[in-house]
């Protein structure tokens, strides 16, 4: 009798716990899957954290790397190009300042590297505005000119395109980029240069103008280099 009375209580122990360890096994799963109710979202998220973090892992490991992540171009690099303080001066009106700092927040991105002289922005206080404006020109490799109706209209912009003139007439230094003006309407001294057009596509647009920088850098550094050879030669 005894020995039954014992064997119907483990029974009865082994019945209950049994039970409830099947319970458990039934919920583990819920806690991992993706259709779990709001209900087991904390106890999901501890649960399933260790695979998530591998899956992170994985997935960090295997993406490209961003265009932030490209080197950039060698002829940054270079001699020629350190020779000066800038790489573009970017000369527009007050107006077109949005515009403006758009443009030279594209070139000046860490994944281009450029370096651009903005007037508003890097003109010293308290420095006379038209020597400091000849020294960044003469500063710069290039010269972008944000041509606009407000430019043209603007004397202190035609001042501006006549002093880059003057620095480097019929080169690759000069840059016209135009908004909202057709070419009859450019001035006269533009007329006969190629012109980035940020009319249709801006993203476009100012692609060309980091490589219209690019190219002018990339000739001029390898011109220097065979200058230097041709006299070490010599």
């Amino acid at each position: 009798m005894e020995e039954n009375r014992i064997g119907s209580i483990i029974g009865w122990f082994r019945q209950r716990f049994g039970k409830q360890m099947n319970d458990l096994d039934q919920v583990k799963p819920c806690l991992c899957s993706q259709t779990c109710s709001s209900s087991h979202s904390n106890a999901s998220s501890s649960v399933c954290s260790p695979s998530s973090s591998s899956y992170s892992l994985k997935s960090s490991i295997s993406a490209k790397p961003s265009t932030s992540d490209q080197p950039l171009p060698s002829v940054l690099f270079s001699a020629f190009r350190s020779s000066l303080r800038y790489d573009v001066f970017v000369c527009h009106n007050d107006e077109d300042s949005d515009l403006a700092q758009s443009l030279t927040s594209f070139l000046e991105h860490p994944s281009n590297g450029l370096r651009c002289y903005l007037q508003e922005r890097d003109c010293p206080v308290g420095g006379a505005v038209s020597t400091e404006l000849l020294q960044a020109v003469q500063d710069s490799h290039c010269w972008l000119l944000l041509i606009t109706p407000n430019f043209v209209r603007d004397d202190w912009c035609l001042y501006q395109m006549h002093q880059v003139l003057s620095e480097g007439p019929m080169s690759q230094r000069i840059i016209p980029a135009v908004v909202d003006m057709p070419r009859s309407k450019l001035p006269l001294e533009l007329r006969f240069l190629f012109t980035v057009d940020l009319n249709m596509n801006k993203e476009f647009g100012n692609t060309q103008v980091y490589r219209a920088v690019l190219q002018y850098l990339k000739d001029m550094s390898e011109k220097e280099k065979s200058s230097n050879a041709s006299q070490s030669d010599g």
